[in-house]
């Protein structure tokens, strides 16, 4: 192992900039964090004027996820990230969300085998287990195809055991998660975040896993809302690529495979080299830890 491998890590970070700014070049400004940790797969949440980021929180050390937020003020300063969200397994992907006034999560879970919904009882900080909407399969990933204004809303989520893309229906009455027609134009799609809409269009967001996990941001034109027929059908629009982010900060990414935005921001992560002093004993720590848990990890 050549030395620069050794003392030179792989961290994800989080960018964000203001809402339809990319119009003028805008800038994505990076939070910072720890070497001890870092963040990634970012959901933006608006509730009461105040804008909050949630996002996977991965502690160096114990390489499992757990969930985190911060709050991004309107002058563009942020909050320290606070962990709100922890179980014995890992958790990413918090898709945080509202119905008649309830704010909920659905975090990634997979490794658990199932998908999970969360509910805030103190929102943001503290957040109490409602039920599992499936018992079984390593879904990631879950996203929103439609809002959740209505009574039901289309839920997409990949199954990493079979390496296909499933489409479920959540009815909020009864918080049942029915499976939908396979659609076989859209099997092998793996999401990178919500569906938005942008002047009256839907478009969807995909992660390119095609040569390596996650190496850029897929934004997709909806043109057919069929689901529950298993006739949906979208189109290329646009692409993030890494190479491409202009960021605040001297740092050279390689992939990105998470995007989200709100009303007033959008916000995207991407991987990332960074000086590690402790790097060798973070390689022995990483062989050791994969080598156990080869077969949970694909």
């Amino acid at each position: 192992m050549e030395r620069r491998e050794v003392f030179y890590s792989h961290y994800y970070f989080i960018a964000f900039r203001d809402r339809g700014s990319s119009e003028n070049g805008g800038m994505w400004t990076v939070i910072p964090s720890s070497l001890g940790e870092w963040y990634a797969d970012p959901f933006l949440f608006e509730w009461e004027g105040r804008r909050y980021l949630f996002a996977e929180r991965m502690n160096r050390w114990r390489l499992i996820g757990s969930i985190a937020v911060c709050e991004i003020r309107e002058d563009g300063s942020v909050t320290k990230f606070k962990e709100i969200l922890k179980e014995p397994f890992h958790l990413s992907f918090p898709n945080v969300f509202e119905h008649a006034g309830q704010i909920y999560m659905i975090p990634e879970s997979g490794t658990n085998k199932d998908i999970r919904l969360y509910k805030a009882i103190n929102f943001p900080y503290k957040w109490e287990y409602v039920k599992s909407l499936i018992n079984g399969g390593n879904y990631v990933d879950t996203s929103f195809l439609t809002d959740t204004k209505g009574e039901t809303a289309i839920l997409n989520s990949f199954n990493w055991d079979t390496r296909q893309s499933r489409f479920f229906k959540l009815d909020f009455k009864t918080m049942g998660l029915f499976r939908l027609p396979d659609n076989p134009s859209m099997m092998n799609e793996r999401n990178g975040g919500n569906a938005f809409e942008m002047d009256g269009v839907r478009f969807r967001v995909l992660q390119d896993c095609s040569s390596e996990y996650g190496s850029k941001v897929m934004i997709r034109r909806i043109d057919s809302e069929d689901y529950e027929a298993g006739n949906a059908a979208d189109s290329p629009f646009f692409e993030i690529s890494p190479n491409n982010l202009s960021l605040d900060r001297c740092l050279k990414p390689k992939r990105c495979h998470t995007y989200n935005q709100s009303e007033h921001l959008e916000v995207i992560d991407f991987l990332a080299e960074r000086f590690v002093w402790f790097g060798p004993v973070l390689c022995v720590r990483n062989k050791f830890y994969y080598e156990r848990h080869k077969d949970l990890l694909g």
